[in-house]
């Protein structure tokens, strides 16, 4: 039965005639409005009855209203109550179920092979997204019908969908029919005739308009129905066909809202989802649409945690590796990197063991992204001149281009006009540059046109600038008018930096170095410790000038000194600080404060530590503390409460928070681990939530402690937040913290019965604390883990630890601190 026809003719009876001239339509648009204060226009009234030449159906809408007109609820309802073939009249929900189900295993299991396919490293081994997965199985219990997973290219999303349908979907087969479905395929539904909905169900072999109120029979399926439309940014639509797709899907979500069982998710990149968002008026029936959902990478998904990105690198690299790469001893701006999954696959195909310095340079990534992306695409000449001229805008201009006047440059908007239009299409699908509305009172409303990650953008720039001014004075008074200042491009300096280390530019480099004032200074000092990781003999010959500028050493050396590596670059830079230097008190204390942590006090140069003597009121309040540390723990024990009456005293002069929180900073290790510094409690009581690194690291502390005071258990959301307080953690004094963190989390694993969670984090902080050198730690942290594990019930592993820890305390000389030490947890 044709219903199109049969709708007509129903609309012609209650019109009162046939529609017979043009004129008619606009009589037929009047009439409708009148009677169901909703508007069709003349013109699709004239398309619908012949008037007008068209090769598609009306849209739902139109059906709809139409419908209503005719005194019925909607198109469906229309349908429901016409004559059906009684071949089909015993059809029931089962028999239906059956075939559903059967039909969407078929297609789904070919989309999951395409997918397993196309993953960037083997499907084995990529990581289950936990949190996003949860969401995923909220959402099928919620009262919501649609799912949007919106991200960048490479992002992980159908990766994750596939996991997710692995671990949780398959095992529910009983009651969740999956239909996974490339959205390339709906390319098929915009040059068909047929609504949506109808092609949908097509896919699945079934023609709603053969059953009597078909939506009902679906209502009393024994389980829900699940399409997922993957990756919507591979369809290749444009104009009408576009538009009409965006319109279906919309038209799908609101016909799914009126049936409890039908819901669907589609996975898109940011930029073809902001143009379906133009389409969607009801809201209210998606889940993570909202504009808090989405992040700075424009994902309402959040990138790899800490944990996920182990169990890749664990999966991959480490595999084959002498030496396990944590995810924890990396640069933060390389961590920050590589969760974003592409980073982290480009990272993963790109590593070569013998050249491990790629672990110390945050950048390389990025170099490789731009070669991969790029340099090997098909449009490389029309994408390096999008992406120059944008560079050149920034260079020349100090702003972003505007659409508009890339338009003039580059034929970006016109498709049949060379490679531009794809190569600028590619870039924006994938968010290497992204388009942004603006309004100024000189030019109105425009478009500008901007590189998406600071990263890239800072990269191409440098090279960009380099190309013009090689690595000569230019280059530095260019960059110290022009950049130095903002904000938003901090890292350009750091990589011009790295690219002169690199290439050994000493003069660039000391120039570079005398000339940075206070607003560089920090981006310097790190890229600095990146590339001394990476070649120590540099730094040397820079050593004079770094210590001739006071922002520098000071960031360096004071302000913010790297003690996560006892034995790194940072302990041979502060070597090259000669003793008549104002900073060489500071080397002598922060050496013999890691030489207490190394387990090496025998390193300790105590003529150079009594030389300070009295004269401690001019340290730095972390130095302070450093000192009196190392006396407190090296003392006889008849001087211990003289010392310790000194740390509170000190302590409870200094007046500014900032400098109590990195007073007690220093002091937390010695007072987990020295019972000599437990009388100093009280030092924690006070709040002080100064930066989110201290905030951070108090969290992690207070989850210690409860785990110690006998609350083993925590929860899912606390791991959760433990992960995120990581991220918080300062990335030159954090291994302390990430070693504290993950004992507590083993130690609640334990609890759980989740050996393989446990021997994951006790693994985590053994070998951080082996990467650091912080032995000491150690000892009393697997000390702590083994007597658990013997009060847990595995006393052959927990005797293993203790083992171990007694082996350390013979090997590193600290016998006769023991009794001192917080051994008998």
């Amino acid at each position: 039965m044709d219903f199109h026809k049969r709708l007509i003719e129903e609309v012609e009876k209650q019109f009162g005639k046939k529609v017979a001239y043009q004129r008619d339509c606009k009589t037929l648009s009047e009439k409708v409005f009148d009677k169901t204060n909703e508007y069709i226009s003349p013109a699709t009234l004239r398309r619908l009855f012949g008037f007008l030449s068209t090769n598609s159906k009306p849209s739902r809408v139109t059906l709809d209203i139409l419908s209503r007109y005719c005194e019925f609820k909607d198109w469906q309802d229309f349908i429901d109550k016409q004559h059906i073939p009684s071949a089909q009249q015993n059809i029931d929900a089962h028999q239906i179920w059956l075939h559903l189900f059967a039909k969407c295993t078929e297609i789904t299991e070919h989309s999951l092979r395409t997918i397993q396919i196309k993953s960037g490293i083997p499907f084995e081994t990529t990581v289950r997204r936990n949190n996003v997965e949860h969401l995923l199985s909220h959402f099928l219990e919620s009262g919501k019908t649609a799912f949007a997973l919106i991200g960048p290219g490479g992002y992980g999303k159908s990766t994750l969908i596939a996991n997710w349908h692995k671990f949780h979907l398959s095992n529910k087969n009983e009651t969740i029919a999956t239909c996974i479905i490339s959205a390339s395929k709906l390319e098929q539904f915009s040059y068909s005739n047929l609504n949506i909905d109808e092609w949908l169900w097509g896919q699945v072999g079934i023609d709603p308009l053969s059953y009597p109120k078909f939506y009902d029979e679906i209502k009393n399926l024994p389980g829900k129905v699940l399409f997922i439309f993957d990756a919507l940014d591979e369809v290749s639509l444009h104009g009408i066909k576009q538009e009409k797709l965006l319109k279906g899907i919309h038209e799908l979500a609101s016909e799914f809202s009126k049936v409890a069982n039908l819901k669907f998710i589609i996975t898109s990149r940011t930029s073809t989802w902001k143009q379906l968002q133009g389409y969607i008026t009801d809201q209210t029936i998606w889940m993570n649409i909202e504009p808090e959902a989405f992040n700075s990478d424009g994902a309402n998904i959040p990138p790899l945690n800490y944990d996920e990105i182990q169990s890749v690198l664990d999966n991959t690299i480490n595999k084959k590796n002498k030496f396990r790469i944590l995810v924890f001893e990396m640069p933060p701006q390389q961590r920050n990197t590589i969760a974003y999954p592409f980073y982290l696959q480009l990272f993963i195909n790109s590593y070569d063991p013998n050249h491990s310095k790629q672990l110390s340079d945050p950048y390389s990534i990025i170099n490789f992204f731009i070669q991969k992306k790029i340099t090997e695409s098909v449009f490389s000449d029309e994408m390096f001149d999008i992406l120059t001229t944008i560079a050149n805008s920034f260079v020349e201009n100090g702003k972003a281009i505007t659409k508009k006047e890339l338009k003039r440059l580059y034929p970006i908007h016109l498709k049949t006009a060379g490679s531009y239009y794809d190569a600028y299409h590619e870039m924006v699908s994938f968010g290497i540059i992204s388009e942004e509305k603006n309004y100024s009172t000189s030019l109105g409303y425009n478009t500008l046109i901007k590189t998406s990650d600071a990263k890239i953008a800072s990269s191409i720039i440098a090279q960009e600038l380099i190309s013009k001014y090689d690595f000569s004075p230019g280059l530095i008074e260019f960059i110290a008018n022009n950049y130095w200042e903002d904000n938003s491009l901090d890292m350009l300096t750091g990589i011009i930096f790295n690219l002169a280390y690199n290439q050994k530019k000493i003069s660039f480099l000391k120039q570079l170095i005398e000339k940075a004032g206070p607003s560089i200074s920090s981006e310097i000092a790190q890229t600095l410790l990146f590339c001394a990781k990476r070649d120590i003999s540099t730094v040397k010959e820079l050593s004079a000038a770094i210590l001739n500028n006071p922002h520098i050493s000071n960031e360096l050396f004071i302000t913010n000194p790297d003690i996560n590596e006892t034995k790194g670059a940072f302990r041979k830079m502060l070597e090259f600080i000669p003793q008549k230097n104002k900073l060489h008190r500071i080397s002598v204390i922060t050496n013999a404060y890691l030489n207490i942590l190394s387990a090496e006090t025998n390193r300790i140069d105590w003529k150079e530590i009594e030389s300070i003597g009295n004269n401690t009121n001019e340290l730095p309040p972390q130095h302070m503390a450093m000192f009196y540390s190392c006396i407190l723990f090296l003392s006889e024990d008849k001087m211990v409460s003289k010392w310790q009456n000194k740390i509170v005293e000190c302590y409870s002069n200094i007046k500014d928070a900032s400098s109590k929180a990195k007073f007690r900073e220093v002091i937390i290790p010695l007072h987990l681990i020295n019972k000599r510094f437990k009388p100093l409690n009280d030092l924690f009581t006070e709040k002080l939530d100064v930066s989110a690194h201290q905030s951070a690291l108090g969290n992690i502390l207070e989850t210690f402690n409860n785990v110690m005071n006998g609350q083993g258990f925590i929860s899912a959301k606390s791991h959760n937040r433990i992960m995120q307080d990581y991220s918080q953690l300062n990335p030159n004094r954090n291994h302390i913290g990430i070693a504290i963190g993950e004992v507590s989390r083993a130690i609640s694993y334990f609890h759980e019965s989740n050996l393989k969670a446990a021997h994951q984090c006790i693994r985590n902080a053994i070998e951080l604390c082996g990467i650091s050198g912080f032995r000491l730690p150690e000892i009393i942290l697997m000390k702590l883990l083994g007597n658990t594990m013997i009060r847990m019930g595995e006393k052959e592993h927990g005797e293993k630890f203790i083992s171990y820890t007694e082996d350390l305390i013979a090997q590193t000389g600290m016998y006769e601190f023991k009794s001192s030490l917080c051994y008998d947890i």
